[in-house]
């Protein structure tokens, strides 16, 4: 479906009218709430291979008046939990689109964080609806990576429940672990794919998680001694401004006139 019919059937699907997607040179932008929000992707690099396999989207919110925002604090304006939901799937809608629209040069997967306010807030069949939206976009839940932030929430029966959720559709799970109180054993038991930690994470926790064949992803790759760091560490992948900024614009994977490296087609692999 082209994408200006997309937007359309979003625009339309949305009963509240709380919402505008529009486009805005040959990228999706929405308007919510006196807010004007955009995505931002930063590639993600198979440190072994030495190749972008995903782009991790970020949110990029500022007022009518052209001040910007951070994420927490565009967050912060949703009150209910229902208003929280409702934006946080409207932003993984935003990104989704805007990933669509570059696909003709870039491969990977698509890399997303899920906020704990919508963790919270939704009590069975996760994924479900977000499911529904990638599908009319051509996408998949194979295509994701669903971000879970391991400081705001803590592992009991709740998230134990969405994280199965989401993998019996399909997602794949990464934690993010900056700064948690929450021991490893218990961060390791909820069995991401991938273990998001800053560049100079405990080394031990990078031990233990190799150690039941979890990824590992080190951010804030910033130079050239910052990638043997990372390399000397173990790590699978790996973030950060070596690699590129966070922008609008995916980097691309292969020729504009080539195909995505995960094209159905056997062609499509560049290796």
């Amino acid at each position: 479906m082209p994408l200006t019919d997309l937007i359309r059937y979003f625009n339309v699907a949305d009963n509240a009218g709380e919402s505008t997607l529009y486009l805005t040179d040959e990228r999706v932008a929405a308007w919510h709430g006196g807010l004007h929000l955009g995505s931002l992707f930063q590639p993600i690099v198979d440190l072994e291979r030495e190749r972008i396999v995903g782009h991790q989207a970020g949110l990029s919110a500022r007022l009518e008046g052209g001040e910007s925002l951070s994420v927490e604090q565009a967050y912060a304006r949703q009150q209910t939990a229902e208003e929280v939901v409702h934006f946080d799937r409207l932003n993984r809608t935003l990104h989704a689109l805007n990933f669509l629209a570059q696909r003709r040069h870039v491969g990977g997967y698509l890399q997303l964080a899920v906020h704990p306010r919508h963790l919270k807030a939704v009590q069975s069949q996760h994924g479900l609806v977000y499911e529904a939206i990638l599908k009319r976009c051509g996408l998949g839940p194979e295509d994701i990576v669903l971000i879970i932030d391991a400081g705001d929430v803590r592992p009991n029966r709740q998230l134990a429940e969405a994280l199965i959720n989401y993998r019996q559709r399909g997602y794949r799970l990464a934690l993010n672990v900056v700064a948690t109180e929450t021991a490893t054993d218990d961060l390791l038991a909820l069995q991401p794919d991938i273990l998001q930690l800053p560049l100079d994470a405990d080394a031990a926790l990078l031990d233990a998680a190799r150690h039941r064949a979890i990824s590992v992803q080190l951010t804030g790759i910033e130079s050239g001694s910052d990638l043997a760091r990372a390399g000397a560490a173990g790590a699978k992948l790996g973030q950060g401004g070596l690699f590129g900024a966070a922008q609008s614009d995916c980097r691309p994977t292969h020729s504009k006139g080539g195909l995505a490296y995960n094209s159905p087609s056997p062609s499509g692999d560049p290796s």
